[in-house]
């Protein structure tokens, strides 16, 4: 892969605003992720670039590691004729932060992103269990495929049968040596220069929102908490709210200015109590022993 060769490229309704926009996926999924995101960023009036990781898309099936994909993005940002928008979904959050410390861009979105070495990384119950199956193929060498179940337990659940089924069916198997680099070598990624956005839904099963958190506190920026998303924004009913929620930070990206995001209805109630009301369970987004593991 060579820069921009690969990436689908989507041009702004009517007049262009702000900057390039580059959109880099997570591990198993590929440019046609974003294709819906890409559409609302162009009504936006922004231009955007997403490309197939190494190892994904026309190279699925390679074993490729991390510093693969960094390279890959670091060549995206330098085919472009400014510095862009860098937005990174779970693994492609790496490859964000890694091109905004070795590139000038204009700003970072980090969208259930694993995070750098600075923050512990923290493995929910669901994404150990969907793991679980694929771990002998792991330790072989082998690209490690989870099933279908294990998808709809960490991040397809919200879409209906159909689209869960459409959705995995253009899944690959995760190349080993990014399983491995995001396991024990990840990189280190100082406070960024440049504005930083950490979103998250709280309904994933992949990603740990105690991690997201921490993130944004290390870079000190703008943390966005979804209540009706889960690990997929990109593909869920009402990722459609998150996407122009982004464009819209792009457009004016603020350090540190709280915004809020209205996740349902006002006639529906915010809060715990509503939450556990539609959700018909308990439900806690904190643990009162969390502060124990931040460092």
């Amino acid at each position: 892969m060579s820069g921009l060769a690969y990436a689908k490229h989507v041009t702004p309704q009517g007049e262009r605003k702000g900057p390039p926009v580059l959109l880099v996926h997570g591990i198993g999924l590929g440019a046609w992720y974003f294709e819906r995101d890409q559409r609302i960023l162009a009504e936006h009036g922004l231009e955007s670039w997403a490309i197939d990781l190494p190892g994904h898309g026309a190279e699925a099936g390679r074993n490729v590691r991390m510093g693969d994909c960094y390279d890959a993005v670091l060549a995206a940002v330098d085919a472009l004729d400014e510095a862009p928008a860098v937005v990174g979904h779970s693994a492609g959050g790496l490859c964000a932060m890694v091109a905004a410390k070795e590139r000038q861009v204009a700003s970072v979105v980090l969208q259930a992103s694993v995070p750098c070495r600075e923050i512990f990384h923290y493995p929910t119950v669901p994404g150990l269990k969907a793991l679980r199956p694929g771990l002998l193929a792991l330790v072989r060498g082998e690209n490690l495929s989870l099933t279908r179940e294990g998808y709809v337990s960490t991040g397809l659940r919200l879409l209906d049968p159909a689209d869960q089924q459409r959705a995995f069916d253009k899944i690959i198997p995760w190349p080993n040596g990014m399983v491995r680099d995001m396991a024990r070598r990840r990189p280190s990624v100082p406070r960024l220069d440049c504005p930083v956005l950490v979103t998250h839904g709280f309904l994933d099963g992949a990603a740990s929102l105690y991690g997201s958190r921490l993130l944004a506190d290390h870079f000190d920026c703008v943390f966005w908490r979804f209540d009706d998303l889960a690990h997929l924004p990109a593909l869920e009913p009402g990722g459609e709210r998150h996407a122009h929620a982004v464009g819209d930070w792009i457009l004016d990206p603020v350090a540190r200015r709280i915004r809020e995001i209205d996740a349902f209805r006002p006639d529906e109630g915010v809060g715990g109590d509503a939450r556990r009301s539609r959700e018909g369970k308990p439900v806690r987004s904190d643990s009162r022993f969390g502060d124990r593991w931040k460092r």
